[in-house]
């Protein structure tokens, strides 16, 4: 055996030691040089639009005029871009100005021939196909078929390995497919089949793993689990198999019903495993940036990762570390123009070095369990399937003196040691795919590779970060046969996956009120420390609903594996007032099969009452892009909206709003009060349309197609094409309403059978109201990152507008009260509450004199502390924009920008103590009152007729306990249903008041954030109520000081929508 072993690695040694790469000596005289590598390499598909490109030549660059000279091009336009010579001239580093568009072809060309030392010229660089490097994009991630997708038809565009590839079927091969489109996520279910069949029709066990348009298939015939990608793990040589794909349906609607691809895998054994070491840089030594070693291919530091985001900033870098174990195939079975084909095992892990957390770089998150700023803790990245990797001749040249090429295919999951970073990044990164270049210097093979991943950072933006690998593996007899020992004392894993985080979370959570901000649609999301076996998840979770038991396997129970997170959604989603009970059981594992430890986690949603409580209609609570308020006076030419129809005698009181843009990558998104009827949602009841004039009736425009992919209070339209930027052009989506309870045969009503309620500054006790149609144009794409938040806690749970409790202060009712304070000192705000006084308790009876008054009960006796609050119904969006400079302190941060929307709240009384004969103490009942953010001024120094078309600004700054927002907002209150004393009128239509707020950021152990935001300020609110069309009462109502408490929280980190 070790005869054959040694054979193994001679040819091995050989291939890489040829081209000694760096160290080689060049037979003079030699008339030119050559391009030995390039990333991408020629012909490299799926390639991330936000990549670098790099250049690698036999001798080092002596030409001035680089920039010049390569051609960078789609076949129509030549991109600008910057160079950076790198290793002293060797390598260079192209970086567009701008990203690459994505589902592109591109090629590198030179259009003369570059200088370089000793006189020597290098050629247009080829190495298959035409001239140049040719390469292609990868589809974008935005959800739209015309950006997504590479091909109107779904299909499979390559698969590695294959008969006829360059990279031929091994019997230890793993078979990645790129698809044409994106995977349905729900394919299995959907009848989708995905599998491999050996010579009589019998399917071969498999990992399947499938991730936007991603599939690999890992076969494993090992006697357990733990010895995957091992020896014993193979295909029989010369045996038939086939790898078919049925039924599959794509995310944008279309279906693959029929892919197979029959091969016969070569033999590769005797294999031999080698060890190879992911080096330290010096990062881990403690050398700084500077001093560390870097990659002879881009200059970056080797096995340093940077995390390049909006939300993060540039985060890192993380030294990565660990031992790979390559099994090399039997190297005397293959021709030296042969790719050497090579795997490293399903389990195989590399371990990064911790971050520190930071807002964009700049402002540190702190870990509420320390006080001191959150780390990451020790990033894992764990293999996912049998990493499949080859070692070949150089393409672009035949000389002996180039260094050889390697490619490796892999896909992996990566999670954090730290639960709230873990949850924030842990995910699948599937078809990750290196190329790099192998030289053998001092008996030691080294692999230089260039790679990118692109993870999605908290559920909201996909981030970048090119990795610069380097593995070093001696390539002795004896070192080989050391590997495989040590392969399986390192991979050994005895310990079953823990639970670190999970969501909604325990009672006694930080904080305490997470599972009241649980809402239908949400998902329970677990959190490990390691990836887990999806097989085992039917057997080992179960979702108990009441007492009944919920599972996948009777289709109950939708599931997730993402990374080392579960989600679980229940059919129709989860339920208010319900115990719910997640039961994980022993049969749940790891990869390797250890089985979790068993335990069950509780929690329900808040209740909303039964058939007794009083109903009323869904609102919109946010509409992006636009205003969530039927309009008037529209004028498209002038990108006018027009102002929100409401009760204001003499016609709408409020702003003209503004036509929004709307960047072309992102879907149309609605946010509920409540979970909505999904069936009632479809394409005759929420309609998108081209127009170009405001007249158009509904439905008469060109229709836009799309899906509608829903959630129980959420839906977002994505259209098969990316928005139109072209100027002139317009959009507009209607949300179709009716009358009256039960009237939903043709418009978007709750689950409660109530249509929509869009005219809630006219009528806030209505039910339904007339159609919302909002106007909207295309923009360019932005490099800004959309986060929706939701405000959460609040009391009136069931959205109606009214506190289900027999009294507002009540604690054993329906929405009880829950302040911090007492009735001897009063109270604070509870979140998403606003407090009421009426400064002094005095009001301006003007002929009458001044007349007792106060919020929330008589005058005539002890004040009522618990009686001062109102309660929001609210929802907001915002785009975290990157650095920016407070403007109060000059202190950097964060800049954010807010969307304005309006929010509704619950109604409360104002006790006005008048004289005898106009009939004593009255109360004044508000009615559901409606705040309305205002865009900001264009010019913050106008102080009239100011033009408004601005999102609101804010900013994240370093406070003393961690992140702090900060954001000025002016509003408009209107209280259409106000019922003033003797039958009088009132200004509260478009009242306008400022909230100076400000409050701290932080983060749940589950990923979520949330933004709290407290009043500084103390806004007047002076109503005026005039009665017999003279006598006039003046009642100056405050919101004290941090009267006004609002709690924002993000999405889910991951979700489960009720339909795609």
């Amino acid at each position: 055996m070790k005869y054959n072993n040694t054979l193994a690695l001679i040819p091995a040694a050989l291939l890489a030691a040829c081209g000694g790469g760096d160290e080689q000596t060049i037979d003079e005289p030699t008339p030119s040089g050559e391009v030995v590598y390039s990333y991408p390499a020629d012909g490299q598909s799926n390639v991330s639009p936000k990549a670098d490109m790099v250049l690698r030549f036999s001798h080092a660059l002596s030409d001035n005029d680089i920039a010049s000279k390569i051609r960078i091009t789609d076949g129509s336009t030549d991109l600008s871009f910057t160079a950076e010579s790198v290793d002293g001239g060797r390598s260079l580093t192209l970086s567009p100005q701008g990203e690459l568009n994505p589902g592109a072809d591109y090629t590198i060309e030179f259009t003369e021939a570059l200088q370089a030392e000793g006189g020597r010229t290098i050629p247009n660089p080829n190495a298959f196909g035409p001239e140049g490097v040719q390469f292609s994009t990868r589809g974008a991630f935005s959800g739209i078929a015309g950006l997504d997708n590479l091909s109107s038809e779904f299909t499979v565009a390559e698969m590695i390995p294959s008969e006829g590839n360059v990279f031929q079927p091994m019997n230890f091969s793993t078979f990645r497919l790129q698809m044409t489109q994106t995977v349905h996520p729900d394919w299995k279910a959907l009848g989708g089949v995905i599998e491999i069949t050996d010579s009589n029709d019998n399917m071969v066990p498999a990992t399947v793993l499938v991730k936007g348009r991603d599939i690999t298939i890992d076969p494993c015939l090992a006697d357990s689990k733990e010895r995957c990608g091992r020896e014993e793990d193979i295909l029989t040589s010369g045996e038939t198999y086939t790898v078919s794909v049925r039924n599959l349906p794509s995310l944008h609607g279309g279906t693959l019903d029929d892919f197979s691809d029959t091969i016969t895998p070569r033999d590769t054994g005797p294999t031999v495993v080698l060890s190879q070491q992911v080096v330290d840089s010096g990062l881990n030594a403690g050398e700084n940036a500077e001093n560390t070693r870097k990659s002879r291919l881009n200059g970056q530091i080797i096995n340093g990762i940077t995390l390049n985001s909006v939300l993060q900033g540039n985060a890192g870098p993380s030294q990565q570390t660990g031992d790979l174990f390559a099994e090399l195939a039997y190297a005397p079975a293959f021709t030296a123009d042969e790719p050497l084909p090579l795997r490293v095992p399903k389990g195989s892990v590399l371990t990064s070095s911790s971050l520190d957390v930071r807002v964009n770089g700049e402002v540190p998150v702190i870990d509420p369990a320390t006080g001191n700023i959150q780390k990451t803790g020790d990033i894992k990245v764990t293999m996912l399937s049998d990493a499949t990797g080859y070692l070949m001749p150089n393409p672009y040249t035949d000389s002996m003196n180039a260094p050889r090429h390697v490619k490796l295919f892999m896909d992996v999951a990566m999670n954090t040691e730290e639960a709230q970073p873990n949850a924030s990044l842990s995910q699948d990164l599937l078809g990750v795919e290196l190329t790099g270049i192998a030289i053998v210097e001092d008996g030691v093979l080294t692999i230089d590779a260039i790679g990118m991943v692109e993870p999605n950072l908290l559920g909201q933006e996909f981030t970048d970060a090119t990795i610069a690998f380097r593995i070093e593996a001696a390539t002795d007899s004896e070192s080989a046969l050391d590997a495989a020992e040590q392969r399986d004392e390192e991979l050994a894993d005895n310990t079953g996956p823990q639970l670190v985080s999970w969501m909604p979370g325990p009672e006694d959570a930080v904080p305490d009120t997470r599972q009241d901000m649980q809402r239908p649609g949400d998902p329970v999301v677990l959190n490990f420390n390691e990836p887990l076996d999806a097989d085992t998840i039917a057997d080992g979770i179960a979702l108990v609903e009441g007492g009944n038991p919920l599972t996948t396997g009777d289709g109950t129970l939708e599931v997730k594996l993402d990374g080392t997170t579960l989600v679980l959604n229940p059919e129709g989603g989860l339920k208010h007032g319900v115990d719910y009970t997640v039961q994980i059981g022993n049969a749940l594992t790891d990869l390797a099969g250890n089985g979790a430890t068993p335990e069950n986690l509780t929690f329900a949603l808040p209740d909303i009452g039964d058939d007794s409580v009083a109903k009323a209609s869904p609102l919109a609570l946010t509409t992006y892009p636009g205003y969530p308020c039927v309009t008037t006076g529209i004028n498209l030419a002038q990108d006018s909206h027009g102002q929100c129809i409401d009760a204001a005698d003499g016609g709408p009181a409020g702003d003209v709003l503004p036509v929004t843009e709307h960047p072309e990558d992102r879907p149309i998104v609605v946010v509920f009060s409540q979970s909505m009827a999904l069936d009632t949602i479809n394409s005759d009841t929420f309609i998108v349309e081209k127009v170009t004039d405001s007249a158009t009736p509904i439905g008469s425009g060109e229709v836009i197609s799309g899906r509608i992919e829903k959630n129980n209070q959420r839906i977002r339209f994505y259209p098969d094409r990316p928005w139109d930027t072209a100027d002139g052009t317009f959009y507009r989506y209607t949300m179709k309403s009716a009358s009256g309870a039960g009237n939903c045969s043709a418009a978007i009503c709750s689950e409660l059978n109530y249509p929509l309620q869009t005219d809630m500054l006219v009528d806030a006790t209505d039910t339904g109201g007339p159609d919302m149609t909002i106007y909207f144009k295309g923009s360019e794409a932005q490099e800004t990152v959309f986060t929706p938040l939701r405000n959460l806690p609040i009391r009136d749970v069931n959205s109606n507008y009214i506190v289900d409790c027999p009294t507002l202060g009540g604690e054993a009712c329906l929405e009880p009260f829950d302040h911090e304070g007492n009735d001897a000192d009063g109270f604070l705000p509870s979140a998403n509450a606003a407090k009421l006084l009426v400064n002094g308790q005095t009001a301006d009876g003007g002929v009458l004199g001044d007349l007792d008054a106060r919020v929330g009960c008589s005058t005539d006796g002890p004040d009522c502390p618990r009686n001062k609050f109102i309660y929001q119904t609210y929802a907001l969006n915002t785009e975290v924009t990157g650095p920016a400079v407070d403007p109060e302190t000059g202190q950097e941060g964060v800049g954010v920008l807010l969307y304005p929307t309006l929010l509704a709240t619950t109604s409360t009384d104002v006790y006005i103590d008048l004289p005898f004969l106009l009939g004593g103490e009255q109360t004044s009942t508000t009615g559901p009152q409606i705040l309305r953010m205002r865009y900001a001024k264009d010019d913050p120094d106008c102080t009239s007729n100011c033009a408004r078309n601005s999102l609101i600004p804010g900013i994240i700054i370093e406070g003393e306990d961690g992140p702090v927002f900060k954001t000025e907002a002016e509003l408009f209150l209107d209280a259409p249903n106000l019922q003033a004393p003797l039958n009088a009128t009132h200004n509260l239509y478009s009242y306008p008041f400022t909230l100076k707020l400000e409050g701290p950021v932080r983060f749940f152990n589950d990923g979520r954030m949330q933004v709290e935001q407290r009043t500084t300020n103390v806004p007047q609110i002076n109503v005026v109520a005039v009665a017999f069309a003279s006598a006039t009462v003046e009642i100056p109502l405050i919101i004290p000081e941090q009267g006004v408490y609002l709690n924002f929280l993000s999405n889910p980190i991951k979700e489960i929508p009720a339909e795609y």
